[in-house]
Parts: structure tokens; C-alpha cells; sequence
């Protein structure tokens, strides 16, 4: 047994002080002149005998008071076998794109792997390993049962189980970040069971991975073996950027790639080749340049494309070099070559003037390319028809707007039903056509936002937007007032709407009615908007905000939100773990994946650099017994377990209960 707070003990000096009371006011016999009372005599020596053991007792009850109270503060604890026997290691392994490098002909993953590997295999037999390999993301080596289910490794794996499961994988292309792996680790170890608990470290110390992530510092009991396996010296040419200055074009238009190339070796490049290549439906393109980078140095260039026919154009900027890291020596692209996306608008008023027509304001927008657009093009092709027209096939058009549509036919909104069920996007917006009666149709398909009461018209004040979800696409434009203040529309009137339950409210009005409403439908979505598309309840048409909000609509609707039909992403915080770089195909998308252009800087930071950066500390990590260091340092929090202050503090209040009934029988 050992004390966390051993000079507590002294109190037990307080023991005299019950000893002393005794002594003090024990009862002393005084002589009487009696008769003859022989028979009084052994009653009252039997219970002369009877009281002397009461006040022993009492006595002891009171020194055992004394000491319990003594003993609780000073926190007793048994020296319990987790210094010698249990232990919790940590092995982090970093398999960003870096890590591919090479040192005497083997990859630094692989090293590092048959450095775990080693430790694994000269590890205790009841040592615990908590194993991660970590790039942008912590992906832990997990252990499945016999059942094919995962298993709760929250307390770890002793070393032979993780041994089969410790391989390097065949190629490393994420992103650099040690603070998500530490914070990894501080969550595990929260949880691991009291013991030592030590942290080995294997990486690089590629600098660019230190500031993408906060975490708080590792308590003080951790021990980290961090394991440079980084080489000094790098000659390394990557393509850091690839991009066409338009990723969707007009069939036979012509567009711009612009690349980038950075020179992270210690020579000057006079004459470095860079290639295009681009394959398209029928033909291939292959256009060259020549740069010059000196050390340490970026350098830009442009390839300006030929005409190109209709679908998707896909390929890679290379640099035509030898270096130590071939992987990011080139940069995948993709163009898609295709007609806008197209928009059917339905129109439920019809007028002898089209300037009233229920999407006359709409298609108008829409013919516009919009802010900031260099090509001048707008992405989308409107097309009008009635209400009462026959509704064409819907296999060539990617959103449906409804335009104060009121009656449609049962067959037309099953028809608007199976396109929206298989990814299609469909617009309502409100007007005096609006009611419950004439979209039943809708709704027995399940396409009304809700239950829809019809046109509510304003009395005093006209209706404003209030309240608006910042966080939706639609809105993030928004966020900032000075960009654009919703609230500024007033409308006359509004389509009053009580929202179904599996709907969801993005915009709402001052006095909480639905302004913007959104459901899923299998595939697709549906968007409703209280508000009708033209003049007649507002002069929202003539606002600033009219075109921007348009856009944003049927921008959402279609996917132009979220990157339109050609949209990239780099292997960093953003990306999926199992994505490789290249172009990949998708439902409605193509979705080019390329490194993160931060692995290309190889420039590698002090190992005091990095344990000061995240607080750790080192300690000695040979699997023999545990150093004296390791010892005190795990006498922290771990071992609050196996305190005994909950039991003394129990003893205590018994001894309390006991010592009170005792002394009020106890004759003084």
C-alpha cells in the first residue's frame, strides 16, 4: 500500500487525544461505610467487568475514527500490477503521399510498417496496441470476429492479433495531418485501461501536416517515441495545379487549362516538359510546353484547347521527369462538352401578353449568364409551355418549374412523379392558381410541400422574409448582408402552407409561415416558394436579389451548386480515405480527384519542433521493465481506480453510527 498524500498521516499524532480522555475521566471508586451486602457486592462486580469492556470498546472506536480520518486524507492506493504488467501502446504510422518516398530502395511506408512490425513482435504478452495509419484521416487497424461483424476494440489488441493486419498499402496519396492523429490518440488513451501508456510515432515530419489541425496537448503520463524516417534531401517536380478556366463548355467552343509546376529540388530546371493529354469521345489532343523553375520556385503556363466535340474530355497535365516523387508529377482534368442543363417551364396563367405570363420573369433570368460568369453563357436553356399542354418527355430535361400551375391531370402528375423519383429536380412557386383543390392531383402523388390552404394576402404590413438557413447551398451566398439582405423583399400576398412532416423549412416569413420548403422524393427533391415567380404579388422581379435567388434555386435543383457535372476534390481534410486519384465516374457527375498540393512540399520540420507543437512528451520505450521515469509518470489519474478512499470513506461512517450508539449504553 503507498499514499498519494503521505504526510496526512501525521494526524494520526490525534490518537493520544482519545487515550487521554479515558485516562482523564475514568470513574475512580469511592469506599462507603454498608451493612452487609454481600449479594450487592457481586452485582455490582459484575458489572464493573461488563463497563471496563464498553469503555475498551468505546476506546478503540474512537481511535479507529481518528486513523480512518487520518488515513482517507492521505489517499492510500495499492501498488497494483499496471506498472509491471499492463501497459497500452499506440503506434501511428503516417501513409500520406510523402511517405512514398524512397531510401535505400525502400519505400518510407515500408519502413516504417517492419519498424511496428518489430515492436509488435517484441512486445509483452498481455501488452494492449491501439494501431492507426493516419494521412488527412485516423483509419485504425480494426479486428473482426468470427461472425464477420467489427469488434469493440476500445481496449486494444495484444501484439500476435495486430500483427496479420500490419501491412503497408500499396500506394499512399493523402494529405499530411498530425493533429488529427493526435487528437486520435487522446481519445484513445481517455479510455485504455490504468497502466503505462506510451505513444510510438512513425513519419517524416513533413512540416506542411502541423497547422491543419488544433488538438490539446497529451496528459504528462504519456511516453512518445517519435521515429524519423524522412530523408534530408529531396529532388522532387510536382504539378500543383490543373484547371480548365471552364469545366463545362458548349459543344464545339473551345476553352483554356492552366497549370502550375513547382520545383522543390535544389537545381534549376532550364528546359522541363509539360504535356496535355486529353481524350475525347473519338479523338485524342496532345499539346507540349517548356518551362524554366529554379529552385524552390512555381511557374504557370496555359494550353489553349482546339474546338471540342460533344462529351466528356479526360486526361492529365504531366511533367516529363525523374524525380523522387513521380506520384504528383502529374494533375488529372476533365471537360464535359454538352448542352446546358435543360429547364422546363410550365406555366399555369396564361396571358395575350407574354410580359404576363406566369415565367416570363424566369425565363429571362435564366437566358442570363450570371455574375461573374467569363463566358457570358448561362448554364441553363429555358423552355415554356401551358399548363393545359401536353408535358413532353422529361428524359431530356433536368428541373421542372411549376409557375402558379394550378389543375393538372392525374396522368401529367404521375408523369412529374417518376421524374423527380429517379433524380429529377422540381420547382413550385405559389399564385392565385395555388389551392388545395386544384393540386390535388399533386398531392395524391405525394408532390405537395404539405397541406396547401391557398393565396394569403397581407392586411397593414407586407410580408417579409425573417429567418433563412445560412448552412443550406442555397442561402450561402447570403450569409453576409452586405452580399444581399432577404429580408428587403416584400410581397402583397404569399401561398399559405402547412409543411408535411418529412419536409423541411429553409426560409420562413415574420409571422412564421413557410416561405421555402424542401422534401426528398427517392432520387430527387421538390422545392416550393410561397412566393409567385413574377410582378403580380411583389416587385421582387426588378430587385437585385432576383437573379441571384433564381440561380441559387435552380442552381441547388440541378447539382450546379455542387460542382455541376464536372467537379474536383483533393485528397485532403474534404476527401474520402478510400478515393485514388483520377477521374471517376458518378451518378449525373464526373468527379476529377487529384493529390493535395501541399504533399509536393517536403520541407520537413525538427523533431523538437513537432512534440512542443502538440505537447508531448519522450521517454524511454525499450520493452524490458519500465524506467523509473515511466514508473512515476504512470502514477497519475490511471490509477485513481484503485484508490481505497471510497472504502475507507465507507468504514468511516460505520464507525461513526457504532461509536454514537456505543457511548449513549456506555454508564460513565
Amino acid at each position: 500500500m503507498s499514499f498519494l498524500q503521505i504526510g496526512f498521516l501525521a494526524a494520526l499524532v490525534a490518537l493520544a487525544i482519545p487515550i487521554i480522555i479515558h485516562l482523564v475521566f475514568r470513574p475512580r471508586a469511592r469506599r462507603a461505610p454498608l451493612g452487609t451486602l454481600r449479594f450487592l457486592q457481586l452485582v455490582l462486580a459484575q458489572h464493573a467487568r461488563r463497563r471496563r469492556l464498553m469503555h475498551w470498546l468505546l476506546l478503540g472506536l474512537r481511535l479507529a475514527t481518528l486513523a480512518l480520518i487520518a488515513f482517507l486524507f492521505a489517499r492510500p492506493y495499492w501498488m497494483a500490477d499496471s506498472l509491471s504488467d499492463k501497459r497500452t501502446t499506440v503506434l501511428l504510422i503516417d501513409q500520406s503521399a510523402s511517405m512514398n518516398l524512397r531510401l535505400d530502395g525502400d519505400r518510407l511506408i515500408d519502413r516504417a510498417i517492419a519498424s511496428a512490425r518489430k515492436l509488435v513482435a517484441d512486445a509483452r504478452p498481455n501488452e494492449q496496441f491501439q494501431i492507426a495509419l493516419f494521412d488527412h484521416a485516423v483509419h485504425p487497424l480494426a479486428l473482426a470476429e468470427e461472425s464477420g461483424k467489427a469488434s469493440d476494440n476500445s481496449a486494444g489488441f495484444t501484439g500476435p492479433k495486430m500483427l496479420r493486419l500490419l501491412t503497408a498499402p500499396r500506394e499512399c496519396s493523402g494529405a499530411t495531418d498530425y493533429g488529427a492523429a493526435v487528437a486520435w490518440v487522446r481519445d484513445i488513451l481517455a479510455k485504455a485501461p490504468p497502466g503505462q501508456k506510451r505513444l510510438y510515432i512513425f513519419t517524416d515530419l513533413q512540416q506542411s501536416g502541423l497547422a491543419w489541425s488544433e488538438v490539446d496537448s497529451l496528459p504528462d503520463e504519456v511516453l512518445t517515441q517519435l521515429h524519423d524516417l524522412g530523408r534530408s534531401a529531396v529532388n522532387n517536380v510536382a504539378v500543383v495545379e490543373a484547371r480548365a478556366e471552364r469545366s463545362w463548355v458548349r459543344p464545339q467552343e473551345h476553352t483554356v487549362v492552366h497549370a502550375t509546376l513547382y520545383n522543390g529540388g535544389p537545381f534549376t530546371i532550364e528546359e522541363l516538359p509539360v504535356v496535355l493529354n486529353l481524350s475525347g469521345p473519338a479523338k485524342k489532343i496532345e499539346l507540349r510546353e517548356q518551362l524554366k523553375i529554379e529552385p524552390g520556385a512555381s511557374q504557370s503556363l496555359k494550353f489553349e484547347l482546339p474546338p471540342l466535340a460533344a462529351g466528356l474530355w479526360q486526361g492529365a497535365v504531366s511533367a516529363i521527369t525523374e524525380d523522387d516523387l513521380p506520384l504528383d508529377n502529374q494533375r488529372h482534368i476533365a471537360i464535359l462538352a454538352s448542352s446546358p442543363y435543360q429547364v422546363l417551364l410550365i406555366d399555369g396563367r396564361s396571358a395575350d401578353n407574354a410580359a404576363l405570363s406566369a415565367t416570363y420573369f424566369l425565363d429571362s433570368a435564366l437566358r442570363l449568364a450570371p455574375p461573374g460568369e467569363m463566358s457570358g453563357v448561362s448554364p441553363f436553356e429555358p423552355r415554356e409551355i401551358r399548363a393545359d399542354e401536353a408535358i413532353p418527355s422529361l428524359d431530356q430535361f433536368d428541373v421542372v418549374v411549376l409557375a402558379d400551375v394550378g389543375e393538372l391531370s392525374r396522368a401529367k402528375a404521375e408523369q412529374l412523379k417518376q421524374f423527380v423519383a429517379r433524380g429529377g429536380g422540381l420547382i413550385g412557386f405559389g399564385g392565385e392558381n395555388v389551392t388545395a383543390e386544384n393540386i390535388a392531383a399533386l398531392a395524391a402523388v405525394d408532390l405537395a410541400p404539405g397541406i396547401v390552404k391557398g393565396a394569403k394576402y397581407a392586411t397593414d404590413l407586407p410580408f417579409r422574409l425573417k429567418s433563412w438557413d445560412i448552412k443550406h447551398p442555397i442561402f450561402a451566398p447570403f450569409a453576409d448582408p452586405q452580399l444581399g439582405d432577404l429580408s428587403r423583399l416584400a410581397f402583397s400576398a404569399r401561398t399559405e402552407i402547412r409543411p408535411a412532416a418529412e419536409a423541411g423549412v429553409l426560409a420562413s416569413f415574420r409571422d412564421g409561415g413557410p416561405a421555402i420548403i424542401e422534401r426528398r422524393i427517392g432520387k430527387g427533391s421538390i422545392l416550393w416558394l410561397a412566393i409567385s415567380a413574377d410582378r403580380r404579388w411583389s416587385d421582387w422581379t426588378s430587385s437585385r436579389l432576383y437573379l441571384p435567388l433564381v440561380y441559387q434555386v435552380l442552381g441547388h435543383q440541378t447539382g450546379l451548386l455542387d460542382g455541376g457535372r464536372v467537379r474536383q476534390l483533393a485528397l485532403d481534410g474534404t476527401a474520402d480515405a478510400v478515393l485514388k486519384p483520377g477521374v471517376h465516374e458518378r451518378e449525373g457527375y464526373s468527379l476529377v480527384i487529384n493529390l493535395s498540393s501541399r504533399e509536393s512540399e517536403t520541407d520537413r520540420c525538427l523533431a523538437d519542433d513537432f512534440l512542443k507543437r502538440f505537447g508531448l512528451k519522450t521517454g524511454r520505450n525499450d520493452s524490458g521493465p519500465p524506467s523509473e521515469t515511466l514508473a512515476q509518470a504512470s502514477l497519475g489519474s490511471e490509477l485513481m481506480d484503485n484508490e481505497l478512499w471510497p472504502w475507507l470513506a465507507g468504514l468511516l461512517l460505520v464507525g461513526l453510527v457504532l461509536e454514537t450508539v456505543l457511548a449513549n449504553r456506555t454508564p460513565a
